[in-house]
């Protein structure tokens, strides 16, 4: 073979090899490119697709969230003086053995009443704050007598520590108390959050005016801090829902649940809505929603008889109601109820 033929072989070599080596390297780069694209729409893809667990993700979130609302409620110390061993149940039972509050030690049944818890007569629902102390108010029942209207405004403190029970707060109200409404404080409810006593209040209503309010108090200065007015409220309660932080709360005048928001300093946003009826859920009824507990994204309500007279208020009917939450729509489910002591 002559030089130049054999030249002209390896430059052709040369060249081939270069083409191969230029075509693996495209080839190369389209693989890569190709994979980089995948690799994008499946991880844009990833994000479209809804997630197939997020009731659970968001009610673990959700129940943390709600968590820190009653997160810091502590059980009173003075018992423990008192040979009982936590936990305790708060006995507000009227009888005329009792005149509303004992506390019992659980499991074995076990109570105290302490001296003078009976000169403040019968007494309506409570609430325990971060310090262990009760929060709690008179109530009128069978008869004025023992507790007169004048009475019935006020916020009374069992001390955690000592167990003494005195007056905290008179609250104000728009009309005098009477005998034609002898109902002052009613629901009683504490944020952890805000560290708020909420407080609600019929006293001063009549048959055609509503008056009553609902309180946020500061309890170490004894203060009001906002009210929400002119409405008869009986149960409170405090839940964030997928929108927010909202008080629920029972009307004295209709067997409705309704709500408002609360803001992040604890007072009323001007959102107030109706959540449901209790004589809409099958075998409901025209009572009113006494009172309420939300745990765990479940509503338990206490609904009775009520007219803002005595002998409602004696009648030993109470109807059990219980509501799930709907977080996709932002309501309440109804589960069931029945009868208390059934």
């Amino acid at each position: 073979m002559s030089g130049k033929k054999a030249k002209r072989k390896r430059k052709a070599q040369n060249q081939s090899k270069k083409t191969k080596s230029s075509n693996k390297k495209r080839t190369t780069a389209i693989w890569i490119v190709t994979v980089l694209i995948f690799a994008l729409i499946g991880t844009i893809g990833y994000n479209l697709i809804p997630d197939k667990k997020p009731n659970r993700h968001n009610k673990y979130l959700q129940a943390n969230s709600n968590k820190s609302i009653f997160s810091c409620i502590k059980s009173p110390v003075f018992p423990l003086k008192y040979g009982l061993k936590p936990p305790y149940a708060i006995d507000l039972r009227q009888n005329n053995e009792s005149m509303g509050l004992k506390i019992m030690e659980v499991k074995t049944g076990k109570s105290i009443q302490l001296p003078g818890w009976r000169k403040f007569g019968y007494l309506g629902l409570y609430t325990l704050d971060n310090l262990g102390n009760i929060f709690t108010s008179p109530l009128p029942y069978v008869s004025i007598d023992i507790n007169p209207p004048k009475e019935q405004n006020k916020i009374l403190k069992v001390d955690s520590k000592t167990g003494t029970m005195k007056e905290f707060m008179n609250l104000p109200s728009v009309n005098t108390p009477s005998p034609k409404n002898p109902f002052g404080v009613i629901g009683l409810v504490f944020d952890c959050e805000t560290q708020s006593l909420y407080v609600s209040s019929v006293a001063g209503s009549t048959f055609n005016k509503e008056t009553g309010k609902i309180f946020q108090i500061n309890p170490t200065k004894r203060e009001i801090l906002n009210t929400f007015d002119n409405h008869d409220i009986m149960g409170l309660a405090i839940f964030r829902g997928i929108n927010g932080k909202r008080m629920y709360m029972g009307l004295a005048r209709k067997p409705e649940i309704w709500s408002v928001g609360i803001n992040k300093s604890g007072g009323f946003k001007n959102d107030f809505r109706f959540e449901f009826s209790l004589k809409d859920v099958p075998g409901g009824g025209n009572l009113k929603a006494h009172r309420l507990r939300i745990k765990n994204n479940r509503m338990t309500l206490k609904a009775r008889e009520f007219s803002y007279t005595l002998i409602a208020a004696s009648s030993p009917l109470r109807t059990i109601y219980t509501f799930d939450y709907n977080r996709d729509k932002d309501k309440w489910d109804f589960v069931e109820l029945h009868q208390e002591g059934n």
